[in-house]
């Protein structure tokens, strides 16, 4: 995804306060997009999750194993939009700063230090510390994986698919809870689980 300074300082124009404005209109514009995009998500993947209990309490594995990889598909479009949401938060954060700082300056008709700031702003680096940012997520998935790869002496079903098996399980749990009348229990074990499995394994990010 190509960042908005990109967009902006990639012009052959020079950048204007009305520029930034414009960009953190369009910024809060995607933000409010991705929020919405997120709350969809997210009921989605509960309807999946449900489904896949039920499945599992009727002992259907045929079902339980095409509503994993519905899980796991849908789950990769989840992490793209966190970290697009990520990315445009910190956009929205600079804007507005850079903004109130432009709107101070041209108040007390200081062009040389607006100029100043455009320029610093232009060699700042964020889209790079951005980039930065989606790395060390990366890092963080790729450990995940690593720790799921020390379980050992699963059943077949789990040796082929370690993150598979240990998802069930937990969710077996929620399922025995909820069975049990414990339904505060259920649902935080449940938003615990889900929490765990937000992102797509590095593996597998497309």
């Amino acid at each position: 995804m190509k960042g908005i300074f990109q967009r902006l300082f990639g012009q052959s124009s020079a950048v204007t306060l009305d520029d930034l404005k414009s960009a953190l209109r369009e910024v809060e514009k995607d933000r409010r997009r991705n929020r919405l995009d997120i709350r969809r998500w997210e009921r989605k993947r509960r309807q999946i999750v449900e489904k896949m209990k039920r499945s599992r309490v009727q002992g259907n594995q045929l079902e339980v194993d095409y509503l994993w990889d519905e899980f796991k598909e849908h789950r990769r479009g989840g992490g793209d939009l966190r970290r697009e949401g990520r990315v445009y938060n910190l956009e929205g954060i600079a804007l507005k700063r850079y903004v109130r700082a432009l709107e101070r300056l041209e108040r007390k008709k200081d062009r040389d230090s607006a100029s100043q700031l455009l320029e610093r702003i232009r060699v700042s680096g964020l889209t790079e510390r951005l980039a930065l940012d989606r790395e060390a997520e990366r890092h963080y998935l790729e450990e995940m994986n690593a720790i799921l790869a020390e379980f050992d002496g699963l059943e077949q079903e789990e040796v082929q698919d370690p993150e598979k098996a240990l998802f069930l399980a937990e969710l077996d749990g929620v399922q025995r809870a909820e069975s049990e009348g414990n339904d505060e229990e259920a649902s935080a074990r449940e938003d615990e689980l889900l929490e765990r499995f937000s992102d797509e394994p590095e593996g597998e990010a497309l």
